[in-house]
């Protein structure tokens, strides 16, 4: 589903989603050094009360993490020596988020791989697996403004 109002968000929900998620994927994912980061949903909620979501490096310090910043009347207070790649807006990301896990069971071990570099689209894939040992997989697009 393509945000029509920001037009920088799909969330693959149909055949014609996954066309484009498909061409978007070729242009982006298939031919950049594209990094993953796999996390268990309850290491992302508590940065869903943030005002950005990032994704980046602590010093020197070679696997990624997630950071964030926020303000707080009006004062900045993020990490420090956090060294950022990817830096979402959380005014964005939520409504994304509610969108991807719409009818899904997320709980604290759910697991999320986010693929990231640099400003291309951020992909995000949330799993789980039913009753049966059945694995479910959603995918969800954020892009940067340069896509639209």
């Amino acid at each position: 589903m393509l945000d029509r109002a920001f037009r920088m968000w799909l969330v693959v929900e149909n055949e014609q989603d996954k066309k484009w998620m498909e061409d978007v994927k070729k242009k982006t994912l298939d031919i950049h050094p594209y990094k993953s980061l796999k996390i268990k949903f309850k290491h992302l909620k508590p940065f869903l009360t943030f005002n950005y979501l990032q994704i980046g490096y602590l010093g020197n310090n070679e696997d990624a993490m997630l950071s964030g910043f926020k303000y707080i009347n009006g004062d900045k207070y993020q990490l420090c020596n956090f060294k950022p790649e990817t830096t979402i807006n959380m005014m964005y990301f939520k409504p994304f988020w509610k969108q991807l896990t719409k009818n899904f069971k997320i709980h604290s071990k759910t697991d999320i791989t986010i693929h990231y570099y640099q400003n291309e689209p951020v992909w995000f894939e949330v799993s789980q697996f039913d009753e049966n040992g059945n694995e479910e997989k959603r995918i969800g697009i954020i892009l940067p403004s340069t896509y639209y």
